[in-house]
């Protein structure tokens, strides 16, 4: 009975800040509507999960991805990502290695995974989003959360 009070309390919060909270896209620091709301949502998730809230109550109230909802709490507290080699171009030889080297390393689990990721952001200047495209995948969002994976595994920060 607690429960299903807290996911309604909690779930009349959230619901006006839904659909401008998921149109925020890219670096979680920028000062638009939809980020603000997307930090109101974010904030209130974290509250609602440390009150002891269903998550997947919630998101079914909501009708929202659980999936979604889980990563906005766990990396809620990572700071915005920022590759100071975006701006760099690469040859196609170069991006085509560098897809090689992720793909390979998808092979052997997701610590490896995301290890590569980071390297190949970090390291190499490679952008996530041409990545995502040389794997088949239709948005960089999942490799993003890969790399902030692996920061917070490792304890570092970006």
């Amino acid at each position: 009975m607690k429960n299903k009070a807290i996911t309604e309390e909690y779930a009349e919060k959230m619901r006006p800040l839904l659909p401008l909270a998921q149109k925020a896209y890219g670096a979680k620091d920028q000062d638009t509507p939809a980020h603000n709301a997307s930090r109101q949502y974010t904030e209130l998730l974290v509250e609602f999960s440390k009150n002891g809230g269903s998550l997947s109550d919630l998101a079914v109230t909501l009708g929202a991805s659980y999936s979604g909802m889980r990563r906005r709490i766990f990396t809620a507290e990572m700071p915005t990502m920022k590759n100071t080699h975006s701006r760099r171009k690469h040859d196609q030889e170069t991006i085509d290695a560098a897809i090689e080297r992720v793909r390979e390393a998808r092979k052997y689990g997701p610590a490896k995974y995301h290890e590569q990721l980071a390297a190949e952001y970090y390291g190499n200047g490679i952008s996530l989003s041409v990545i995502a495209k040389g794997l088949g995948i239709s948005n960089a969002a999942p490799l993003y959360y890969g790399v902030q994976r692996h920061a917070q595994r490792t304890g570092q920060s970006s």
